[in-house]
Protein backbone atom coordinates (compact mmCIF):
# COMPACT_ATOMS: atom_id res chain seq x y z
CA UNK A 1 0.00 0.00 0.00
CA UNK A 2 1.76 3.20 -1.01
CA UNK A 3 2.57 5.90 2.33
CA UNK A 4 0.36 8.56 1.33
CA UNK A 5 -2.85 5.60 1.33
CA UNK A 6 -1.66 4.08 4.40
CA UNK A 7 -1.43 7.43 6.50
CA UNK A 8 -4.61 8.66 4.94
CA UNK A 9 -6.17 5.52 6.45
CA UNK A 10 -4.61 5.75 9.90
CA UNK A 11 -5.54 9.24 10.27
CA UNK A 12 -9.18 8.16 8.83
CA UNK A 13 -9.16 5.42 11.77
CA UNK A 14 -8.09 8.21 13.97
CA UNK A 15 -10.51 10.50 13.85
CA UNK A 16 -13.04 7.43 13.82
CA UNK A 17 -11.77 6.55 17.46
CA UNK A 18 -11.81 10.52 18.55
CA UNK A 19 -15.87 10.43 17.48
CA UNK A 20 -16.83 7.66 19.12
CA UNK A 21 -14.74 8.66 22.22
CA UNK A 22 -17.01 11.36 22.28
CA UNK A 23 -19.89 9.78 22.19
CA UNK A 24 -18.59 7.68 25.25
CA UNK A 25 -17.27 10.34 27.21
CA UNK A 26 -20.23 12.36 26.89
CA UNK A 27 -22.41 9.91 28.08
CA UNK A 28 -20.91 8.12 30.67
CA UNK A 29 -18.01 10.27 31.82
CA UNK A 30 -14.16 9.52 31.94
CA UNK A 31 -13.81 7.28 34.93
CA UNK A 32 -17.27 4.96 33.47
CA UNK A 33 -16.23 4.82 29.95
CA UNK A 34 -14.68 1.97 28.55
CA UNK A 35 -11.91 1.80 26.23
CA UNK A 36 -12.46 -1.11 24.79
CA UNK A 37 -16.35 -0.25 23.92
CA UNK A 38 -14.67 2.80 21.90
CA UNK A 39 -12.49 0.40 19.84
CA UNK A 40 -15.25 -1.50 18.99
CA UNK A 41 -17.84 1.22 18.04
CA UNK A 42 -14.63 2.74 16.26
CA UNK A 43 -14.64 -0.90 14.29
CA UNK A 44 -11.11 -2.02 15.20
CA UNK A 45 -9.70 -4.80 17.67
CA UNK A 46 -9.65 -4.03 21.64
CA UNK A 47 -6.01 -3.76 22.01
CA UNK A 48 -5.55 -1.62 18.39
CA UNK A 49 -6.12 1.51 20.07
CA UNK A 50 -3.52 1.64 22.36
CA UNK A 51 -1.42 1.79 18.89
CA UNK A 52 -3.13 5.38 18.83
CA UNK A 53 -3.51 6.43 22.02
CA UNK A 54 -1.10 5.40 25.38
CA UNK A 55 -3.98 5.21 27.41
CA UNK A 56 -7.51 6.53 28.36
CA UNK A 57 -6.15 9.86 29.43
CA UNK A 58 -4.40 10.27 26.51
CA UNK A 59 -7.31 9.38 24.27
CA UNK A 60 -9.59 11.93 25.99
CA UNK A 61 -7.06 14.96 26.04
CA UNK A 62 -6.46 14.15 22.21
CA UNK A 63 -10.23 14.17 21.70
CA UNK A 64 -10.81 17.54 23.68
CA UNK A 65 -7.74 19.35 21.62
CA UNK A 66 -9.78 17.77 18.61
CA UNK A 67 -13.21 19.28 19.50
CA UNK A 68 -11.14 22.25 20.32
CA UNK A 69 -10.19 22.66 16.69
CA UNK A 70 -13.33 22.56 15.54
CA UNK A 71 -15.32 24.92 17.44
CA UNK A 72 -12.65 27.55 17.30
CA UNK A 73 -12.59 27.11 13.49
CA UNK A 74 -16.33 27.26 13.73
CA UNK A 75 -16.01 30.34 15.68
CA UNK A 76 -13.36 32.11 13.55
CA UNK A 77 -15.20 31.70 10.45
CA UNK A 78 -18.26 33.15 12.20
CA UNK A 79 -16.66 36.09 13.31
CA UNK A 80 -14.55 36.40 9.65
CA UNK A 81 -17.63 37.53 8.19
CA UNK A 82 -18.68 40.96 7.21
CA UNK A 83 -20.65 42.99 8.98
CA UNK A 84 -21.58 44.89 12.32
CA UNK A 85 -20.59 43.98 15.43
CA UNK A 86 -24.30 43.04 16.15
CA UNK A 87 -24.75 40.98 12.99
CA UNK A 88 -21.16 38.61 13.71
CA UNK A 89 -22.46 38.07 17.05
CA UNK A 90 -25.42 36.84 15.65
CA UNK A 91 -23.89 34.35 13.22
CA UNK A 92 -21.38 33.35 16.74
CA UNK A 93 -24.82 32.52 17.70
CA UNK A 94 -25.64 30.38 14.92
CA UNK A 95 -22.48 28.71 14.97
CA UNK A 96 -22.78 27.47 18.67
CA UNK A 97 -26.76 26.17 17.26
CA UNK A 98 -25.40 23.97 14.51
CA UNK A 99 -22.42 22.79 17.03
CA UNK A 100 -24.96 21.96 19.44
CA UNK A 101 -27.26 20.14 16.91
CA UNK A 102 -24.86 18.89 14.53
CA UNK A 103 -22.02 17.46 16.95
CA UNK A 104 -23.56 17.30 20.25
CA UNK A 105 -21.29 14.79 21.72
CA UNK A 106 -18.46 16.43 21.56
CA UNK A 107 -20.26 20.07 22.41
CA UNK A 108 -21.72 18.29 25.33
CA UNK A 109 -18.14 16.74 26.27
CA UNK A 110 -16.19 20.05 26.00
CA UNK A 111 -18.79 21.81 28.28
CA UNK A 112 -18.42 18.21 30.93
CA UNK A 113 -14.78 19.07 30.80
CA UNK A 114 -15.32 22.70 32.34
CA UNK A 115 -18.25 22.75 34.51
CA UNK A 116 -19.30 18.75 34.51
CA UNK A 117 -18.59 15.39 34.80
CA UNK A 118 -15.18 15.33 33.83
CA UNK A 119 -14.16 18.47 35.28
CA UNK A 120 -10.70 16.16 35.87
CA UNK A 121 -10.04 17.79 32.73
CA UNK A 122 -10.74 21.36 33.67
CA UNK A 123 -7.21 22.96 33.42
CA UNK A 124 -6.81 21.67 30.04
CA UNK A 125 -10.19 22.76 29.03
CA UNK A 126 -9.38 26.20 30.34
CA UNK A 127 -7.11 26.47 28.24
CA UNK A 128 -9.14 25.89 25.08
CA UNK A 129 -11.71 28.69 26.32
CA UNK A 130 -8.85 30.64 26.53
CA UNK A 131 -8.50 30.64 23.00
CA UNK A 132 -11.97 30.78 21.88
CA UNK A 133 -12.27 34.39 24.08
CA UNK A 134 -8.60 35.38 22.24
CA UNK A 135 -10.75 35.29 18.51
CA UNK A 136 -13.54 37.06 20.11
CA UNK A 137 -11.58 39.40 21.89
CA UNK A 138 -9.87 40.46 18.28
CA UNK A 139 -13.52 41.13 17.04
CA UNK A 140 -14.20 43.29 19.80
CA UNK A 141 -10.72 45.16 19.50
CA UNK A 142 -11.29 45.80 15.77
CA UNK A 143 -14.93 47.34 16.42
CA UNK A 144 -13.77 49.17 19.06
CA UNK A 145 -10.43 50.63 16.91
CA UNK A 146 -13.01 51.82 14.30
CA UNK A 147 -15.50 53.25 16.72
CA UNK A 148 -18.30 50.89 16.77
CA UNK A 149 -18.21 50.13 20.26
CA UNK A 150 -17.03 51.53 23.31
CA UNK A 151 -15.55 49.26 26.33
CA UNK A 152 -13.05 49.39 28.76
CA UNK A 153 -12.22 45.84 29.48
CA UNK A 154 -12.18 43.75 26.14
CA UNK A 155 -11.39 40.49 27.84
CA UNK A 156 -14.41 40.59 30.05
CA UNK A 157 -16.22 41.61 27.64
CA UNK A 158 -15.32 38.95 25.14
CA UNK A 159 -16.33 36.21 28.56
CA UNK A 160 -19.64 37.87 28.29
CA UNK A 161 -20.51 37.39 24.22
CA UNK A 162 -18.92 33.72 24.79
CA UNK A 163 -21.29 33.25 27.27
CA UNK A 164 -24.34 34.54 26.67
CA UNK A 165 -24.45 32.83 23.21
CA UNK A 166 -23.79 29.50 24.20
CA UNK A 167 -24.94 29.49 27.37
CA UNK A 168 -28.48 30.45 26.02
CA UNK A 169 -28.15 27.44 23.49
CA UNK A 170 -26.95 25.13 25.83
CA UNK A 171 -29.94 26.25 28.34
CA UNK A 172 -32.62 26.35 25.05
CA UNK A 173 -31.50 22.48 24.07
CA UNK A 174 -32.26 21.25 27.88
CA UNK A 175 -35.49 22.49 27.53
CA UNK A 176 -35.95 20.79 24.30
CA UNK A 177 -36.41 23.68 22.33
CA UNK A 178 -35.83 22.60 18.38
CA UNK A 179 -32.93 23.77 16.55
CA UNK A 180 -35.42 25.77 13.91
CA UNK A 181 -36.54 27.58 17.26
CA UNK A 182 -33.45 28.72 18.68
CA UNK A 183 -33.13 29.96 15.32
CA UNK A 184 -35.68 32.01 15.58
CA UNK A 185 -33.74 33.59 18.25
CA UNK A 186 -30.84 34.70 17.19
CA UNK A 187 -31.66 38.35 15.27
CA UNK A 188 -33.12 39.17 19.15
CA UNK A 189 -30.05 37.69 21.41
CA UNK A 190 -27.35 39.23 19.34
CA UNK A 191 -29.32 42.33 20.04
CA UNK A 192 -29.85 41.78 24.00
CA UNK A 193 -26.17 40.58 23.92
CA UNK A 194 -24.77 43.72 23.02
CA UNK A 195 -27.31 45.68 25.15
CA UNK A 196 -26.91 43.19 28.08
CA UNK A 197 -23.28 43.70 28.38
CA UNK A 198 -23.13 47.43 27.70
CA UNK A 199 -21.69 47.79 24.57
CA UNK A 200 -23.17 50.53 22.86
CA UNK A 201 -22.08 52.74 19.35
CA UNK A 202 -19.79 55.06 19.92
CA UNK A 203 -21.72 58.72 19.10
Amino acid sequence: MPKIVDEQAREATRQRILREAAHEFARLGFDQANINVIAERAGIGKGTIYLYFENKRELFLAMLRSIARIHLASIRAALAMKGTLEQRIEQLFRAFIRLAEEDSDSFNVSMSALYGVNRAFQAEATKLLQDYLAVIALVLEESRAIGEIQTTNIEATALQVLSLTESYVLSARVLGWSKQSITRQASAVARQVLSGIGIHPSS
